[in-house]
């Protein structure tokens, strides 16, 4: 079923297209678009509306995540036959931004405290990510820091969108030490990991390569059992960021199309890395 409530905008700096109507550029055309798409790797959102129903599928690095609508996720097949007369939009996005979309799709407004851009300093220090929205302003921000969208305007209350975050440890390790072992396997990174976690001990003390609560071995992720979730999760992904850096290695270089497809990697921070 195609419900009525808003859909939020998405960054409109790399347009494809934006308002074209199926009845000019029918659907058999856009699939066949988007397929081609897909194949080169595109990443992006596509949009369709008709009267105040509709429906947004999302596309990661050649991947569709899938379409969803204020009801729930829908397929193309259901889309098409439910918006037969829509006006479509294809819009580029930055990989990061298309998880957020994605990761983002069924969560439930939270008010922030405060009014904009008094509330900006809480986003900052929480290291917020997810959507901001304010009326039709809506903008996407990524460990504190907006990516695009808009501003909400002086004074004007604000709703954040967060996707739901995995605090179950044994998921949280399962994930970051499959990442760290298929890493490794291409790129050898112990000692890497080790020099990196000597310069970012201070902000993340479990990661003291002499405290040995975090350490990886033979490309193996070791944790201590006492390293809760709230300091390991952000620990690992500094020690990650940092050991790529240095390595001068991109996610794009590394066989990790599976670990992409995990509800983990949506609020792990990793796709500003790429």
């Amino acid at each position: 079923m195609l419900t009525t409530l808003p859909l939020l905008s998405v960054p409109q700096d790399l347009a494809v297209y934006s308002h074209l109507s199926t009845n000019h550029y029918p659907w058999t055309e856009v699939t066949v678009d988007l397929a081609a798409r897909q194949g080169q790797g595109f990443t992006g959102v596509f949009d369709a509306m008709q009267g105040q129903r509709w429906a947004r599928f999302v596309w990661v690095r050649g991947q569709m995540r899938g379409g969803f609508t204020a009801g729930g996720e829908v397929s193309w097949a259901t889309m098409m036959r439910g918006l037969p007369q829509a006006i479509i939009s294809l819009q580029e996005q930055e990989p990061v931004v298309a998880e957020i979309v994605w990761s983002c799709r069924q969560s439930k407004p939270a008010p922030l405290r405060g009014a904009w851009p008094d509330v900006q300093v809480t986003l900052e220090r929480e290291r917020f990510f997810g959507v901001l929205v304010s009326g039709t302003a809506c903008s996407y921000w990524e460990t504190g820091r907006m990516l695009g969208g808009t501003f909400p305007k002086p004074g004007a209350a604000c709703v954040t969108l967060s996707p739901p975050v995995i605090d179950d440890r044994p998921t949280l390790l399962a994930f970051w030490m499959e990442l760290i072992a298929v890493t490794h396997r291409a790129f050898p990174l112990d000692e890497t990991w080790r020099q990196v976690s000597i310069g970012l001990a201070a902000d993340h003390p479990c990661l003291d390569p002499f405290a040995q609560e975090v350490r990886v071995l033979g490309g193996v992720l070791q944790v201590d059992q006492e390293v809760g979730v709230s300091e390991l999760r952000p620990a690992l992904l500094a020690a990650y960021r940092a050991t790529l850096a240095r390595l001068g290695v991109r996610l794009a270089d590394l066989p990790i199309a599976s670990l992409r497809e995990q509800p983990v990697w949506a609020t792990a921070g990793l796709e500003v890395t790429a």
